[in-house]
């Protein structure tokens, strides 16, 4: 019996790409690069159904392994009315080759990264040919461990048009093939021609505007980093007059129904020490039904979206853990809770220490009691704001904390406007 072999649709490109949301060319200039790698936009179409037709073709590409000459088939009547004919034909090759590279880099980062234990090193591969930046070649065949900062500016596509991919290696095949793995990004490369052989010396910087890592920054997604050295502003209690039927804008905290006092149970604290900090971030993606430490979802936090991930804890140009949320560990469950289910959402200003910007914040609040207390043993705040976030947790399930004073510290979470009440119903 005959075999047929079928090639398969690159389920994570096309996850990539159906994740990219069609916006003007303002609005995608507006945004930075992170953001940019969840959205689509075309230079000189104003139309917004336009744009999503493009979006659609090269979604089509993806899926059925369409050829260039496809794609331009599925919107020939907006290539004619752009003008993109002739010496501008070049416009609707770079869009094509463009977005299908950054789908296919963006899975292959992804797939890159789980097999990362086995094969910890990376190699960037540039085509050598006359159609090569300069710039790009100078990078080709370096090799660097796979979480090394040069792939925060240097994971492909580095440019329009770039052609560059790169490559996964064991430990046993850099040693066998004489590669020397880089610890440091060289400030100047030696260059010679494939074509003309001649020599230069190029300094390797990726084209501008693409110093970036389209398959990382899909990975976050919109999961906000954590920012330390925060601190509330001081303002006083306003209400959204009508939001709230009969109930006072800001009853006594003290005076909270039980039922809205969450249960936690001995099981749900970790410990403070022991585990490791992956084992802590697991049990946080836990609450929100993600069962492996590089899932992620995306969730509507009273307006905005948010992906929860290990992002949330992790330096975004090294990914390696942070230190600052180690007071939190014991308490990652709880606050998973606060932000899922949040008992009160203040909108509230908090400025930041170092830099002395000030920033507006959703700040989160639920109470906890232990199952066999009615009374309150502790609370767990989280602040939201733009790409950032922090936690301030305070619990005592010892009892060595007194009622009054954990009443205290969360009254004073309890300031600015507030937009959300869980339902006394």
């Amino acid at each position: 019996m005959p075999v047929t072999v079928e090639p398969l649709a690159p389920a994570e490109a096309i996850k990539f790409w159906k994740g990219k949301a069609p916006v003007s060319a303002r609005d995608f200039e507006a945004m930075d690069a992170a953001a940019r790698a969840r959205a689509f936009a075309v230079s000189g179409l104003a139309k917004m159904d336009q744009v999503g037709s493009v979006h659609t073709a090269i979604s089509k590409a993806l899926e059925d392994g369409e050829t260039l000459r496809d794609f331009k088939g599925r919107f020939g009547s907006i290539i004619e009315q752009q003008g993109w004919t002739g010496k501008k034909a070049w416009r609707i090759e770079n869009i094509f080759r463009t977005n299908v590279q950054s789908a296919y880099m963006a899975g292959r980062y992804r797939q890159m990264k789980r097999v990362s234990k086995s094969r910890p090193y990376w190699q960037l591969v540039a085509v050598r040919d006359r159609r090569t930046r300069q710039t790009h070649l100078a990078v080709d065949g370096l090799v660097f461990p796979h979480d090394h900062p040069f792939w925060q500016t240097w994971y492909p596509p580095n440019g329009f048009a770039c052609r560059c991919v790169v490559i996964t290696l064991s430990e046993r095949q850099v040693k066998a093939r004489g590669l020397k793995v880089q610890t440091e990004i060289p400030d100047m490369i030696r260059v010679v021609d494939p074509e003309t052989g001649m020599e230069s010396f190029v300094t390797p910087i990726p084209d501008k505007g693409w110093a970036t890592n389209v398959g990382e920054d899909w990975m976050a997604g919109l999961a906000p980093s954590e920012l330390d050295g925060m601190k509330d502003r001081a303002l006083p209690v306003l209400c959204r007059h009508g939001n709230f039927a009969d109930d006072p804008c800001k009853p006594p905290i003290s005076a909270i129904d039980r039922k809205h006092i969450h249960v936690v149970k001995n099981a749900d604290l970790l410990p403070k020490q022991g585990l490791a900090a992956e084992d802590y971030v697991r049990a946080f993606l836990g609450e929100f039904g993600i069962d492996h430490i590089n899932g992620s979802k995306v969730i509507n936090v009273h307006g905005f979206p948010v992906t929860i991930s290990k992002a949330l804890f992790t330096e975004k140009t090294t990914g390696a853990w942070k230190k600052t949320w180690t007071d939190k560990r014991p308490y990652m469950r709880l606050l998973a809770r606060t932000i899922r289910e949040p008992y009160e959402v203040w909108w509230r200003p908090m400025d930041h220490k170092a830099t002395g910007r000030m920033y507006f914040t959703l700040r989160m609040i639920r109470l906890f009691r232990m199952p066999s207390s009615k009374e309150v043993c502790g609370f767990s705040s989280f602040s939201l704001f733009g790409r950032n976030w922090t936690g301030a947790t305070a619990f005592a399930p010892r009892a060595n904390r007194s009622q009054k004073a954990i009443y205290a510290q969360a009254e004073k979470e309890r300031a600015g406007i507030l937009i959300y009440r869980e339902s006394l119903k």
